[in-house]
């Protein structure tokens, strides 16, 4: 997409513009970064609360009752990951396998069982129990309003006033878990979505909460969510070409992304699921499929790069980007 419209769209057989396309993990950036972002826009949550504010039960814990929104949504938290090694999902065991086989609640298991490794703040540990901890948090945050929970926030604010329908998206692994009075959905993976849909979502951050000349969202606010959170940057054997991190959103301040311009910013999931924004060229890019590489056990970064981000940028503006 360039200039808000659709130069190029092609669909492997059997896929279409009405199909639902997983997004594992790029649905940190559309579910975790746009409800994180239309609670801030409603005063409801800001980045530098504690999480501890929203999680009564984190208060009389050492680490994580200094654990801040920021960090939450940074991969800065600490909490530690529900992986291990190259183990698949399904073989893990202990409360890393109930996290992901959703056994009988990812959240209580994320709140309550999830270690944290090392001071918040300190260091890059990408996590899903931190994000599902963010959900908990945004969804407490609406407590007394009339979106109670995130998927109704995300209907309201930002789904319906861009003309996604409801057959166009679904998220949280298509259910709820009820936890301490609310609906919590999933933000770290479990949504789908038509690529033209993924596609609105980044013209939406593009234009900075403004849509059909109406400020959806303060731009205020998408700037701060797009701006470099101060966080420190993920490093190792996996994380060759790492961006930069925004509020639940990838951002190429730091030039991981070589041969992209440094204001692109995304979201990105396994399977290489991606969304790209380039507001200097005025250039959304939605990919959805298989991994573009063989190797599950290789960097992630590298590949999205090679084969997606540089060689469209460089179809567009006719040279590598600095």
């Amino acid at each position: 997409m360039r200039r808000g419209k659709i130069v190029s769209e092609w669909y492997a057989p059997g896929q279409g513009r009405e199909k639902l396309q997983g997004t594992a993990s790029l649905a940190k950036a559309l579910i975790g970064g746009l409800t994180l972002l239309s609670a801030m826009n409603d005063g409801r949550i800001k980045p530098d609360d504690l999480a501890s504010k929203y999680i009564p039960s984190w208060k009389n814990d050492a680490l994580k009752r200094r654990i801040t929104i920021r960090e939450l949504a940074t991969h800065t938290s600490g909490i530690e990951d529900a992986e291990q090694d190259d183990v698949p999902h399904n073989k893990l065991t202990g409360w890393k396998g109930a996290f992901w086989r959703r056994d009988p609640n990812p959240f209580s298991i994320a709140i309550r069982d999830a270690p944290v490794l090392f001071e918040p703040g300190t260091a890059f540990e990408y996590s899903n129990p931190g994000m599902a901890a963010l959900s908990y948090a945004v969804t407490a945050s609406l407590k007394g309003s009339a979106l109670p929970d995130v998927k109704a926030l995300l209907r309201a604010t930002v789904m319906q006033p861009l003309g996604i329908q409801d057959s166009e998206w679904s998220i949280g692994y298509g259910r709820s878990y009820q936890m301490d009075g609310m609906d919590l959905y999933a933000n770290w993976g479990g949504a789908a979505f038509t690529a033209r849909a993924t596609a609105k979502l980044g013209l939406l951050m593009l234009q900075r909460g403004e849509w059909n000349r109406r400020q959806l969202i303060a731009r205020q606010w998408v700037d701060r969510t797009l701006a470099y959170a101060g966080a420190p940057i993920a490093h190792g054997r996996l994380d060759q070409d790492a961006p930069a991190s925004g509020l639940c959103w990838w951002i190429n301040t730091n030039g991981g992304w070589k041969g992209v311009p440094k204001d692109a910013f995304g979201g990105a999931g396994a399977g290489h699921q991606m969304l790209l924004v380039v507001p200097g060229l005025d250039l959304i890019v939605v990919r959805n499929g298989r991994r573009l590489d063989a190797g599950a056990d290789a960097a992630f970064w590298p590949p999205l790069v090679q084969y997606v981000l540089r060689p469209v940028v460089e179809a567009i503006a006719g040279r590598p980007q600095s």
